[in-house]
C-alpha cells in the first residue's frame, strides 16, 4: 500500500467494487494448492482493501462536509474566538488530506485572514491566516485524526523513525521520515507544555484538586492491597 490513492468519492461504485473484489479473494478453490502462505496472503490483501474502502468513505464524509455551508458556518463560529484579532474571508484554499488505506482527498475551503494586514506588495496578504475547517476537524497537518493519532503512536514507540514509518506503510499511512519526526516531536512538544502548566499552576497553589484516580480500579486495588499488608 506504498501509493497515494486519489478518492473517486462515488460510495455506490466503491462499495460495488469491494463486493467485487471481496467475493473473489473469498472464493475456495485448489485447496490441495493451499498453505499457511497461501493464507497470510489472503487475509492481507482482504485488509487492504477493507482500508482502502474505509479511507474512501472517511474521504467521501470529509467532502461531504466540505461542501455543507451549515458546517462552513459551524467551522467558522466554532474557531473565531481562537483569534483575538478580527478576521475576513480571503478566497479558498485547496488542501488534500489523507486518510486511512493511503486514500487522498482534495478539498476546496475558505480562507481567513486578519483584517489590513498585507505586504509592501499591494494586493497580497501576509500569511497570517488559517482555515477554519481545517483547524475545527483538527486536520490542519493534513492528515485525519486518526491517521495522525497513528502516526505519533508509532514514531514514539518504534526504534526508530525508520522502524515506524515501515509499520505506518504496512497499516496504509504511507509519509516521509521527516514528516513521521516533525509530527512526533510536535506530539511530544503538546505533552512538555502540558506538564510544565501543570508545574506552574502547583507553583501558584491553584493545580486541581480532582481525585485523578476515579474509576482507575487496577491503581486503587493495588493501593488497597499495600494498606492491606502494612496492616
Amino acid at each position: 500500500m506504498n501509493k497515494k490513492l486519489d478518492s473517486t468519492l462515488d460510495l455506490s461504485t466503491l462499495l460495488s467494487k469491494f463486493k467485487e473484489k471481496v467475493t473473489k479473494l473469498l472464493d475456495i478453490k485448489n485447496l490441495s494448492e493451499w498453505s499457511a502462505q497461501t493464507f497470510k496472503a489472503l487475509e492481507e490483501e482482504i485488509r487492504n482493501t477493507a482500508l482502502s474502502l474505509a479511507g474512501e468513505c472517511v474521504a467521501v464524509l470529509l467532502n461531504k462536509l466540505s461542501n455543507s455551508q451549515l458546517a462552513l458556518n459551524t467551522a467558522i463560529s466554532q474557531t473565531e474566538n481562537m483569534s483575538n484579532k478580527a478576521m475576513r474571508k480571503h478566497g479558498n484554499y485547496t488542501r488534500h488530506i489523507l486518510t486511512v488505506g493511503n486514500v487522498k482527498v482534495t478539498l476546496s475551503l475558505p480562507y481567513m485572514v486578519e483584517r489590513h494586514q498585507q505586504s509592501h506588495q499591494k494586493g497580497k496578504y501576509l500569511k497570517l491566516g488559517f482555515c477554519p475547517f481545517l483547524k475545527w476537524l483538527g486536520i490542519e497537518e493534513g492528515l485525519t485524526p486518526h491517521v495522525w493519532a497513528t502516526v505519533t503512536k508509532y514514531g514514539a514507540i518504534a526504534g526508530s523513525y525508520k522502524a515506524a514509518r515501515t509499520i505506518l506503510t504496512d497499516w496504509g499511512i504511507n509519509i516521509s521520515l521527516k514528516r513521521i519526526e516533525r509530527i512526533t516531536y510536535h506530539f511530544g512538544k503538546i505533552g512538555i507544555n502540558l506538564r510544565q502548566s501543570k508545574l506552574k499552576s502547583l507553583e501558584r497553589g491553584n493545580l486541581p484538586t480532582i481525585n485523578v484516580l476515579k474509576d482507575q480500579r487496577e491503581v486503587k486495588s493495588r493501593r488497597w492491597r499495600k494498606n492491606k499488608d502494612s496492616d
